[in-house]
């Protein structure tokens, strides 16, 4: 009972930040405007319509997501505290701890937004394939399509999802949109704008910028919902709705894939890709310093967006300073890695001593145990 009761606590206290007081009328907005539109979509027969309102369920998804990084930011921030507190208290509190403590180590709720951003861009993927199933089935019962919810629907779908796009704080997704790789729709998009600029360089500063991926698929959606509406109307028949569902599931699909991608590589335990020349520059110098001899066994993994820990083991010389060594290898990859466990080996025939190091960055708001500093255990 205490587990959800100071969950249900940390909540409370998140929802009276004035943020997150933001947050919860864009939810209720985007809770009624999901009602609307479904009802619109509904009584249109349209299957195009209706996948661009699926828009609107990404948009709780991004906002519980939101929600979830605040709290989990608001967590650590509160721990990182009280371990200040409590450190400057006791003053005599001793560099050397049991190993049995390391065995009860524990991340926490670090790894909450990851699954959050996995799990978002999972369903939106499931749910295009869902209205790429549905598409096909309502293409063979021929049923009539009303034209004269589509403009209301679309346009209100459109402002929800800008709205929750750019002011609602979303750290999780912001790294994943920056750090991921582009979707096919931002490449193609992107080489579209490269040529306009080419020919009117004033518009470069206002096309060059990569584009929010989600505000890209939003105004794509929205072109092709118009221009379903118009065609329509025209007479064209329901393979033009088909055929325009089915844009909007591949485009759907194609810019939720990337995210997808990276977020599951971070849940994996593997190295960021744009981290990897960062670290081998950073090792390179630490292998450079006096009285290290050789760095082996490097293992560097992304605990959740934006962190990274590792662990290396160093041999050094037999007549090295241990605490000079250790310092200065932490000095070098600090800067990268916010938590770094180092393994000391001492060059010696006779007699085999081995010291670990553990430091986290208090600097972060992430921190890796319950004691700050240099920790040695031997």
């Amino acid at each position: 009972m205490s587990t959800p009761l100071s969950i249900l606590k940390s909540l409370y206290y998140l929802l009276k930040a004035s943020h997150s007081r933001i947050i919860v009328i864009i939810t209720l907005a985007t809770l009624l405007s999901c009602i609307i539109v479904f009802t619109m979509a509904g009584k249109t027969n349209s299957m195009a319509l209706q996948a661009f309102c699926s828009l609107c369920m990404f948009d709780l998804l991004f906002i519980g997501t939101a929600l979830i990084s605040a709290w989990n930011i608001e967590n650590r921030t509160k721990k990182l505290h009280h371990k200040i507190q409590s450190t400057s208290n006791d003053s005599s509190t001793s560099l050397f701890i049991p190993t049995q403590t390391i065995v009860t180590f524990s991340y926490g709720t670090t790894r909450f937004e990851v699954l959050a951003v996995f799990t978002s861009t999972m369903l939106s993927i499931l749910g295009a394939f869902f209205i790429l199933k549905e598409s096909i089935e309502k293409f063979f019962e021929q049923e009539s399509i009303h034209t004269e919810y589509f403009m209301p629907a679309s346009i209100i779908t459109c402002i929800m999802h800008l709205i929750v796009i750019y002011f609602v704080r979303n750290q999780s997704f912001d790294h994943v949109i920056s750090a991921s790789s582009s979707s096919w729709l931002q490449e193609h998009v992107s080489d579209i704008c490269q040529n306009l600029c080419h020919n009117i360089p004033g518009l470069s500063p206002l096309l060059l910028p990569r584009i929010n991926p989600l505000a890209l698929l939003c105004w794509c959606d929205l072109s092709i919902v118009l221009s379903d509406s118009f065609l329509l109307k025209m007479g064209y028949g329901n393979f033009v709705d088909t055929l325009s569902s089915l844009f909007i599931a591949f485009m759907t699909f194609g810019t939720m894939v990337p995210m997808a991608i990276y977020s599951g590589k971070v849940l994996l335990q593997t190295t960021p890709p744009h981290m990897i020349g960062q670290l081998d520059k950073c090792l390179h110098e630490a292998s450079r310093l006096d009285g290290v001899l050789e760095l082996r066994n490097e293992h560097f993994w992304a605990l959740s967006f934006g962190i990274l820990v590792g662990s290396l083991h160093v041999r050094c010389r037999r007549d090295a300073n241990e605490q000079f060594v250790l310092a200065h290898v932490w000095n070098k990859l600090a800067n990268v890695v916010q938590i770094l466990t180092i393994h000391i080996f001492k060059d010696d025939w006779h007699r085999h001593q081995a010291h670990t190091f553990m430091q986290s960055q208090t600097s972060n708001y992430v921190s890796s145990s319950d004691n700050n500093g240099f920790v040695i255990v031997t």
